[in-house]
């Protein structure tokens, strides 16, 4: 499974694709799940489309799919991939570490791969989505650097 944030900077959207191609081809017939978390409020209403009136769901997807495009390239599932093992979701929930490690357990996810942004201070406070995940998953999790944030 990739946990992709497709908001996060390019450098860190290459390097985590890089990383979901190596394992990919290291484990001959994997399967893989892209998957994206839409935030959403806890109480209140949500903005379920942007200013041009476009789903934000659907823009998230799209995303996704343009994400693994050379994954999927690579794997030689050019198109359309009947076989099913490049699939994409996007999750709505407010607590985006809660919503991939129960997509993870069930799915009978064995290894998340994710991505995580250079820490501010802030961040190492409170915590952050990839240490929850780790924290909480019954599987193997592979966090990938920020390159941009390295020092």
């Amino acid at each position: 499974m990739a946990a992709v944030d497709v908001g996060g900077t390019p450098e860190l959207l290459e390097t985590l694709r890089d990383t979901v191609q190596h394992f990919l081809q290291a484990e001959a017939g994997a399967r893989l799940a892209c998957v994206g978390v839409m935030k959403t409020t806890r109480i209140g209403m949500d903005e379920l489309v942007d200013a041009e009136g476009s789903s934000l769901h659907v823009k998230q997807l799209v995303a996704l799919k343009h994400w693994a495009r050379p994954l999927q390239q690579a794997l030689g599932l050019d198109g359309l991939d009947r076989s099913g093992r490049v699939t994409f979701h996007v999750l709505e929930a407010p607590d985006a570490a809660n919503a991939i490690v129960e997509f993870a357990r069930r799915n009978e996810v064995d290894h998340i791969i994710m991505g995580a942004r250079s820490a501010s201070p802030l961040r190492r406070y409170l915590g952050s989505v990839s240490a929850q995940v780790v924290a909480e998953s019954d599987c193997s999790v592979t966090v990938v650097r920020d390159p941009a944030g390295r020092g």
